[in-house]
């Protein structure tokens, strides 16, 4: 490779920023619980999976963490199903099992830095 490319790969690669790196998990989310992403972000996060379990989930927004914020229904996703996102800075990814008695599993993706993403889940009949 001459360092003429090299330098060009180098140049491209710093075109992206940061906030393009991505995280995945395999996710589970206990019955009846909700699973919260993000909020603290500083710029878009997209999120991004597909229900690997046998229960379905529904995917929320939370335009923020007091209890009284609104949550905006995303979609509905049954075993199987996909789901795709674009949150805004400082909004809040919800991923709520439907199930009182089975555990959600999804396998979600999402971009932003894992270690700058709050994470949490919020208890049955707690608010989230």
């Amino acid at each position: 490779m001459t360092t003429r490319f090299a330098a060009a790969i180098a140049a491209a690669l710093a075109l992206f920023p940061a906030a393009a790196r991505a995280g995945h998990s395999e996710l589970t989310v206990p019955p009846a619980e909700t699973f919260l992403l993000g909020g603290e972000q500083q710029a878009e996060m997209v999120v991004s999976g597909r229900n690997t379990g046998q229960t379905g989930v529904v995917i929320l927004a939370k335009t923020g963490p007091a209890e009284d914020a609104p949550e905006t229904v995303i979609a509905t996703v049954a075993p199987g199903g996909q789901f795709r996102h674009a949150y805004a800075p400082g909004e809040i990814a919800l991923i709520r099992n439907q199930s009182p008695s089975e555990t959600a599993r999804l396998s979600v993706d999402f971009t932003g830095n894992a270690s700058s993403l709050s994470m949490s889940y919020a208890a049955p009949g707690k608010k989230d």
